[in-house]
């Protein structure tokens, strides 16, 4: 983990604010969740969480046990959304850099669930480099390999069931 400065967290607090502002068109009824793809300094995906057309009815996440991770959930990640959108615009994720930011009452912040292990997988498939998401008050650069171990370790520690 590298806790951004300089232009590197200019730049990381431009593309996370982008990410709040895609994560409004999540219909999600738990969370908002936003995310960018970035490669040569452009974007070359966004995605948002959720289903892609109509709200989860009922939402099989509020049904479960909480201590069950969100891959029951039937949504798609806006991780994963960021990376076919990318796809579908002909761009290769290989080497990109993935925003993503979870969204409250309009302030834009991490958790420890932005350790996914579906998305980690995700992440190595399509070669990304690296993850950056806030962190308390700080913004954090993860190389995708450090980011997958912390998603599986996350994923051994809560018992998540997949």
């Amino acid at each position: 983990m590298v806790t951004l400065e300089g232009q590197d967290l200019k730049e990381a607090k431009k593309y996370i604010k982008k990410a709040a502002e895609v994560s409004e068109k999540s219909i999600c009824a738990v969370s908002k969740i936003g995310a960018v793809l970035t490669k040569n300094g452009k974007i070359i995906g966004e995605g948002f969480n959720g289903p892609s057309e109509k709200a989860c009815s009922p939402c099989l996440f509020s049904l479960i046990n909480k201590d069950v991770k969100t891959e029951l959930c039937f949504a798609m990640h806006a991780e994963e959304r960021a990376i076919l959108d990318a796809l579908e615009k002909g761009h290769d994720p290989k080497g990109a850099t993935l925003y993503s930011t979870y969204v409250k009452n309009g302030n834009f912040f991490s958790t420890e669930d932005s350790f996914c292990a579906h998305c980690s997988r995700m992440f190595l498939e399509s070669e990304i480099k690296e993850v950056v998401i806030p962190s308390k008050e700080e913004f954090v650069s993860y190389d995708v390999n450090e980011f997958y171990d912390l998603s599986f370790d996350k994923f051994i520690q809560k018992k998540y069931i997949m």
